[in-house]
């Protein structure tokens, strides 16, 4: 009978974690050219965003139009922000001028960031359930 109330448990346990992790889309706008890939960062937490470590999710998509779609499966609710960028020539990061302004085009989640980039709390979105968000390139 043990063995039965364990298995049990077991299986409640898995069917319950496919309903606590929710899928993220993003829809990214604004895009000029298909030159080299888009670079999708998700952060939960302000220190990671901040200092661009421990993602919770990370994509790299080829360009492929004006507007693209990007799809982060699997994240348990809570708060993100998300970081993106065209990386045009391909080198893994996003390239700037003397200044230290972006000059391959770059987004963030609630498209924040005019003056530099956004605060995570500025940037960050609720995630309780399947959920799209738009990002336009600047």
């Amino acid at each position: 009978m043990q063995s039965i109330n364990k298995l049990a448990g077991a299986g409640l346990l898995v069917c319950a974690l496919p309903a606590m992790a929710h899928e993220l889309v993003v829809n990214v706008g604004n895009i000029d050219s298909t030159d080299g890939h888009l670079l999708v960062a998700v952060y939960n937490q302000q220190t990671h965003y901040d200092n661009n470590s421990q993602r919770v999710a990370v994509q790299k998509v080829k360009m492929t139009g004006d507007s693209m779609r990007v799809v982060l499966g699997d994240l348990p609710a809570g708060e993100y922000a998300v970081k993106l960028f065209q990386d045009e020539n391909d080198n893994g990061s996003i390239d700037m001028n003397a200044m230290g302004i972006p000059t391959e085009p770059y987004g963030f989640s609630n498209n924040g960031g005019m003056f530099g980039p956004p605060s995570f709390d500025d940037a960050k979105i609720q995630l309780d359930k399947p959920t799209e968000i738009e990002i336009q390139l600047r």
